[in-house]
């Protein structure tokens, strides 16, 4: 980490200190100076760039700039900060996407929703908003929520002539033999996006991805609850695993308030989250054979998962929007006997295993429709910030919970889990090879839990929270997880004496692995969409947010 200091200690600096073990934190005295520090970075190994968190300070009549940069290998990481203009015609700063692609769509999304314009960006349009967010910056702390939505049809009439005049452009630009396909958002496989497939015959020729069809403002949201209610915004990240996502966020809310959760809160969220991966995963892994149409192992998986939202029905009351987690803790305590429940999900996994690995894991028609399909090499994921499954299916050693222990992970016997080739053939198996390493971890902490319960150390029925105050000091941090796609970072932001988070920021792996799309399928043939699509594990929820 010093040599990173070292490093940034060469420009004209603010403020400088070591935020975590892993993180340096750094303000630029003058945002002139982003560019030639990041390629310092970029050059000492820190090559990718997450994301861009801006946070508008109305009062203060600025935009600051929030650069999250990591070194997948030595796990050294930059928080490079810096202030912009707020005036719209004066808010901008130099574009980082011509030295880190994964910059690209983080930079589009800070102009669609906080009005930043990136100098020297190759395609600088609107992400996520429609037409009648355009240029409104939505995120903005002084935007008009009540009026924008009290022009209903005039909002719809700009989406409309849109869509339109889109059409009319794709006519005059296709060729004789060229035609333009729109792979969902009724596609049986794509969910709520639409992929642009420029293509001649069955070949492709490019793929612009049009998110934002389940855009709901989450980060907008955050801000009119307050630290408690939020939970309930930030789970629907993606009820595949909304677990892990609270956990990011109560993480981030705990540091700056200053509180420590009890030890028997650490072991049952590491128990809570593993079960919540379980679940994703086995809907993963379904979702992925169905875009091979051999539909019998998602219904397995399916009726696996049942059993594991059994327990969280015992636990929660609910079966997916279950709203466990808070600041402070976790919302419940424990019954003992609620483990039983979990005990019937575990031997359920036990017995079907062998089978579903003999006669799907290892499924020929999937070899040989998925294997040498969308690779990915370990320097694409440095370059364009992929994370999880993505990423260690190409042999990247990366994972939140070795990298940077949350929660009891600390105390938790794993290693990284990984692949060779970085094909859609090895993505499947790695979301195979995680499913089970999440069942020894749900065990190993079941197992702790029984032992402090009869020992006395752990009171099941009290010791899951503290006191968490109602109002927080004026703060900053960021929190990561791992999430069952990957690595979701949220930065959080308070004022003084605040009731409500101020910013919220939440970045999350779909996003970065949809940009890949054009990359990975450019000539490519049709049939090779759904296969890539599905081995991207993506979740419309963290896509759009």
């Amino acid at each position: 980490m010093q040599k990173i200091i070292d490093i940034l200690k060469k420009f004209d600096i603010a403020s400088i200190d070591k935020y975590k073990s892993t993180w340096v934190r750094c303000k630029l005295c003058s945002s002139e100076d982003l560019v030639q520090v990041a390629k310092a970075l970029q050059t000492n190994g820190l090559r990718s760039l997450v994301t861009v968190s801006p946070t508008d300070f109305l009062d203060d009549n600025k935009i600051e700039m929030n650069y999250f940069f990591e070194d997948y290998i030595t796990k050294r990481n930059c928080w490079l900060k810096c202030d912009i203009p707020r005036e719209m015609q004066r808010c901008e700063i130099d574009s980082l996407t011509p030295y880190f692609k994964g910059a690209n769509w983080s930079e589009r999304e800070a102009f669609s929703m906080h009005g930043v314009r990136f100098r020297g960006h190759p395609d600088l349009r609107p992400i996520i908003v429609t037409q009648d967010f355009y240029n409104k910056a939505p995120f903005r702390m002084d935007f008009d929520w009540d009026k924008h939505e009290a022009n209903q049809t005039q909002n719809i009439k700009l989406i409309v002539d849109e869509l339109k005049n889109e059409q009319i452009q794709n006519d005059k630009l296709l060729g004789e033999s060229d035609m333009m396909l729109n792979w969902g958002p009724a596609h049986p496989n794509s969910g709520p996006i639409s992929l642009k497939v420029h293509c001649n015959g069955e070949d492709i020729i490019s793929i612009d991805p049009d998110i934002g069809y389940v855009w709901r403002a989450l980060e907008h949201l955050v801000t009119k609850k307050d630290f408690i209610e939020a939970i309930v915004v930030v789970e629907r990240l993606c009820f595949m695993d909304n677990i892990n996502a609270i956990i990011g966020y109560a993480q981030a809310a705990e540091e700056i308030a200053k509180v420590e959760i009890t030890e028997f809160a650490k072991w049952l969220r590491v128990l809570l989250g593993e079960i919540s991966r379980v679940t994703s995963h086995l809907m993963g892994i379904g979702g992925f054979f169905n875009t091979m149409g051999l539909h019998t192992v998602a219904m397995w998986c399916l009726d696996m998962r049942e059993y594991f939202l059994d327990f969280f029905e015992s636990y929660s009351g609910a079966r997916i929007a279950t709203a466990a987690v808070e600041p402070g803790g976790l919302r419940w305590g424990l019954q003992e006997d609620m483990l039983d429940e979990l005990q019937k999900a575990l031997d359920k996994f036990d017995d079907t295993k062998s089978s579903l690995e003999a006669i799907f894991i290892k499924n020929k028609t999937m070899y040989f429709r998925t294997d040498k399909v969308g690779c990915i090499s370990a320097d694409e994921v440095y370059d364009y910030a992929l994370c999880g499954v993505v990423a260690r299916a190409s042999g990247v050693k990366i994972d939140v919970r070795l990298d940077e222990p949350y929660a009891a992970y600390d105390k938790i016997t794993m290693d990284y889990i990984t692949q060779k080739n970085g094909c859609a053939v090895d993505r499947l198996n790695m979301l195979y090879e995680e499913l089970k390493q999440s069942i020894d971890i749900i065990k190993q902490a079941k197992k702790h839990i029984h032992e402090g319960i009869a020992s006395g150390e752990f009171n099941p029925t009290k010791d899951h929270k503290v006191k968490f105050p109602k109002r927080l000091p004026k703060g900053e941090a960021i929190s990561r997880v791992e999430w069952s796609r990957g690595e979701v970072l949220y930065h959080l932001v308070t004022q003084e004496k605040a009731t409500n988070p101020y910013r919220l920021k939440i970045k999350a792996p779909s996003f970065n692995h949809t940009m890949m799309l054009n990359h990975l399928l450019a000539g490519q043939t049709i049939s090779d969409i759904p296969l890539v699509f599905g081995s991207l594990y993506i979740c419309q929820g963290d896509l759009d947010r």
